[in-house]
């Protein structure tokens, strides 16, 4: 059958009340979610250790990408099959890509003089010493399919046809914002601005994945790879 998408989309198109339900959540997952969630459990007079507390906060987060997302994630695997080899390429390369990314941009920061030193990995980190395999369910299983389907699949996958450089762009910055804005306040704009400059590598190389492999399945897998690389470092 021939392939009847709009030229440029990556991956199955998503339909107008995923994307509406998704650019509705993206904000409230990134802003709102978390605090909520603390309010709601201090209500309940609960008393969580905090590798739970982040457990809680990432089932809800999988559970609603699951309810306004499954159709598409479904459908997404069903380019697994058609393009097998292709898949498996898009994991391997892809993987091999935001190391070499990573090396490169602290090759130059190293050149620059310039340390970066994450506070969010210094959060995880913490929460893996109070409870390890909580926090690798977190971070390997449950946090890369969220945040692929918003960021590649959303954001990447809906800006595509109107320009490759711009779904780069907006999808690799949204995601190195969603893992520092929060710390502002802890280190400054400018350590976090340049904290942010450190998740770039992965939104690039994720968002090629993507390009690749045609399914936000793979990205999701490469992912969880890195993730269970840098939880094993911390576990080590």
């Amino acid at each position: 059958m021939a392939d009847t998408r709009k030229h440029g989309t990556v991956g199955p198109p998503m339909s107008r009340g995923e994307v509406f339900g998704g650019l509705l959540y993206l904000p409230f997952y990134v802003f709102l979610l978390g605090y909520l969630l603390t309010v709601v459990l201090d209500a309940l007079g609960l008393r969580l250790a905090a590798s739970t507390a982040n457990l809680v906060y990432f089932l809800v987060n999988f559970l609603i990408i699951a309810l306004v997302f499954h159709r598409w994630l479904i459908v997404s695997l069903g380019n697994i099959s058609h393009r097998f080899w292709p898949f498996v390429q898009a994991i391997i390369l892809g993987f091999v890509f935001y190391y070499a990314l990573a090396w490169l941009l602290n090759w130059v920061l190293a050149l620059l003089g310039w340390t970066v030193s994450s506070p969010n990995d210094r959060y995880i980190d913490a929460l893996a010493q109070g409870n390890y395999w909580l926090m690798v369910c977190c971070t390997v299983l449950l946090a890369p399919l969220v945040e692929e389907t918003l960021f590649r699949g959303l954001i990447f996958g809906n800006l595509h046809p109107t320009g490759r450089v711009l779904a780069y762009a907006m999808s690799a910055l949204l995601f190195a914002a969603l893992h520092v804005w929060q710390y502002v306040g802890q280190v400054g704009w400018g350590n976090t601005l340049l904290t942010a400059v450190a998740y770039l590598p992965a939104g690039v190389a994720l968002g090629w994945t993507y390009e690749k492999a045609d399914t936000i399945w793979a990205p999701i897998v490469v992912h969880s790879l890195i993730n269970a690389v840098s939880m094993g470092i911390l576990h080590g």
